[in-house]
């Protein structure tokens, strides 16, 4: 079949489409549906996806955690997790001797009790016992003011570093550097603010404050020897030294821990990375489903092109007897139906990719579901369409190429 003989069947079923606008309508709406289906779980995954990795990218630049609990998302600590050993500032200290390793930041945690400012207090900021190598392993830095130093951790200083949230809570009307607040009666100087972080899945971090380390261990003495932290954060030199450094980690710990060569470990280590890998682990099976029911909407839009396309067959019988009459082979017929079955689907795919693009930015508006339609799906879209095109125009095309010249020609 020459070029001309292709351009001729495109022409030939643009026309058809045309004559018969209401049929070829509702033809482009199912698969239009169907389109509009994927691209809309599409959207919800990637944006999902997307949104997950820009939230732990939040959490530092290349960094590592290290905590006495595997990492887990949403599931509580098991018995078996919850009697392990705690890590220790001794255990920090000697991962700061690691190669590869740029920073080493131990930090305690707890919910604050009241803190209070005049006739101003909140009950809800997290208290992080931190030093001085907090701002650069997590790259979360002073707005205003300075960060706690070496000085204050040797002194065991009553100063404080607030979040933004608490600094709306509690300094309205003021600037917070150098007045004096109260956490749960004691009293500590504000010397600096903290950039805005932003939320952390719906939850925020700039509702917290920082004392240094040895001042938290001085009011909360349940954390004294063996001086145990709640988890450390280890920031690499590059991003091609995470995995070396989480080897070596867990090489260390495991020989300091006494952890026997054929016993699992007993702490988690995880990674920006190997988050991102539990987590796309974890939602690969919604993925999956939501796919099927993409792919489902589809075949349902195809069935009806395959019916559609089987109506215009049986209506177009004499055409076809006297196309064949004239010269017409097989692979003309057949090129014919299959583009006209394409042409439809094609229609419906890019109906239902504006469609679909619309909703997944009225989706961003107006709904914390983030969505994302990545260049890729626009090309999958009108891929797919125009596949279910061949697939489920295929036999009504063969049908028709199959005729029989004299029998169609007789055909009232």
């Amino acid at each position: 079949m020459t070029f001309d003989d292709i351009k001729e069947s495109a022409a030939m079923a643009v026309d058809t489409i045309r004559a018969n606008k209401l049929r070829s309508a509702l033809t482009i709406l199912g698969v239009a549906i169907g389109v509009i289906t994927l691209t809309f779980m599409v959207s919800i995954i990637q944006g999902l996806n997307r949104a997950f990795a820009e939230q732990i990218e939040s959490l530092g630049s290349n960094t590592i955690f290290i905590s006495k609990f595997d990492p887990s998302f949403g599931r509580p600590p098991s018995a078996e997790e919850r009697q392990r050993k705690d890590l220790t500032l001794d255990d920090a200290a000697a991962m700061r001797e690691l190669p590869g390793v740029d920073g080493v930041s131990p930090i305690f945690r707890k919910i604050a009790e009241t803190l209070r400012y005049g006739d101003q207090q909140t009950d809800t900021p997290v208290l992080l016992g931190v030093t001085q190598y907090f701002e650069f392993t997590h790259s979360q830095y002073v707005e205003r003011g300075r960060f706690i130093n070496e000085i204050d951790l040797q002194e065991r200083s009553n100063v404080c570093v607030l979040a933004q949230d608490v600094v709306r809570a509690l300094f309205k009307y003021e600037d917070p550097l150098g007045k004096e607040i109260k956490i749960g009666g004691t009293p500590f100087r504000v010397i600096g603010v903290m950039q805005t972080l932003g939320n952390f899945f719906g939850q925020s971090r700039d509702n917290s404050l920082y004392i240094p380390l040895t001042t938290y261990q001085k009011y909360y003495p349940e954390v004294q020897a063996p001086l145990t932290v709640y988890f450390i954060v280890v920031r690499p030199h590059s991003r091609a030294d995470v995995q070396h450094v989480i080897d070596d980690i867990k090489d260390l710990l495991r020989r300091r821990r006494r952890v026997p060569s054929t016993a699992p470990n007993n702490f988690g280590v995880s990674s920006q990375d190997s988050l991102l890998d539990f987590y796309n682990q974890l939602t690969g099976a919604t993925a999956l489903v939501l796919t099927a029911i993409s792919f489902v909407a589809l075949m349902i839009g195809g069935i009806g092109v395959m019916n559609i396309m089987l109506v215009s067959v049986t209506e177009r019988t004499k055409e076809i007897g006297v196309r064949k009459a004239v010269g017409a082979t097989r692979a003309n017929i057949l090129s014919q139906f299959l583009i006209e079955a394409v042409v439809l689907t094609g229609i419906g795919g890019l109906a239902g990719l504006v469609v679909g693009e619309l909703v997944s930015l009225v989706m961003n508006k107006l709904s914390p579901l983030p969505a994302y339609v990545p260049i890729w799906a626009i090309g999958v879209g009108i891929g797919i369409s125009a596949s279910v095109g061949i697939i489920f125009g295929m036999w009504p095309a063969w049908k028709a190429a199959r005729l029989d010249p004299i029998e169609a020609l007789r055909y009232e």
